[in-house]
This record gives structure tokens, C-alpha cells and sequence, in this order.
């Protein structure tokens, strides 16, 4: 009985970890596709930037100056891309590695209970055996006794 409840414990702890790095992994990705969201945004922003209207020195220094700005951003906004890439392979990679024990676990379960069945049918049969033999001993006897 002991092994039957470490082994439901372990599933359930296994359970939780799976449900724990799954709920971690849709984390990452919407942290991913928010972060890639982002570097479209900037890139957009960067390919739409109008041309100052009047073009004068100070205006044509304060367009590089929005521009160089954005560039900054759209880099910071790649590397954030990047980093985000790689905590969800990290994150997916870990929750397939707590999925597969979650499911060793489960077929370990599986193949314990499904020992026990056998084994309770072996001993039914054995009991059935035994009391068809005492009968038909019985009836052999009361037949034989009869005549």
C-alpha cells in the first residue's frame, strides 16, 4: 500500500510540474510574440517616418536624430526578440522533459495496476479451481456412497 501511495504522490507531482513548465511555457511565448509585436512596430514606425516638410538644417538634424532613436529601439527590441526566443526554447524544452516523466510515471502506474489485475484473476482462478474440485470430490462421494 505504501508503493501505491508514493506512487500516486509521484504522479501528482509530476502532474503539478508539468502543469507548472506548460503554464511557464505559454508565458514565454506570449512574451515572445508581445517582444516580436514590438520590433514590428519599430520597424514599421522606422519604414513610415515622414520626411520633414520644410527642409532646413535643424529639421533634417532632428528627423536623423527620430531616426537614430528608433534604430536604437528596433535594436534593443531585436535583442529582446532574441532573449525571449530563447527563454521559450528553454521553456519547451523543459516542459517536454516534465511531460515525458509525467508519462513514465503514468505507464509505471499503468503496469503495476495492471500486474495486481493479474494476479487477483490468477487467485480467482485458483479459488474457483479449488471449489470445483471439492464439488465434484463431493458429488464423486455421493454418488459413490449412494450405490
Amino acid at each position: 500500500m505504501s508503493r501505491k501511495g508514493s506512487l500516486s504522490g509521484l504522479v501528482r507531482l509530476r502532474s503539478v510540474r508539468e502543469r507548472d513548465s506548460r503554464t511557464g511555457l505559454a508565458t514565454a511565448l506570449a512574451e515572445e510574440r508581445a517582444a516580436a509585436a514590438h520590433a514590428a512596430d519599430l520597424e514599421e514606425m522606422l519604414a513610415s517616418l515622414p520626411m520633414p516638410r520644410i527642409l532646413d538644417l535643424a529639421a533634417f538634424r532632428s528627423h536623423q536624430h527620430t531616426v537614430e532613436m528608433i534604430r536604437e529601439a528596433l535594436e534593443d527590441a531585436r535583442r529582446a526578440v532574441e532573449i525571449a526566443r530563447h527563454v521559450s526554447d528553454a521553456a519547451r524544452d523543459r516542459w517536454v522533459a516534465d511531460r515525458t516523466r509525467l508519462k513514465a510515471v503514468e505507464s509505471l502506474v499503468e503496469r503495476r495496476a495492471a500486474r495486481a489485475r493479474a494476479e487477483r484473476d490468477r487467485r480467482e482462478v485458483r479459488e474457483l479451481d479449488e471449489v470445483a474440485s471439492d464439488l465434484w470430490r463431493r458429488t464423486l462421494v455421493a454418488v459413490g456412497g449412494g450405490a
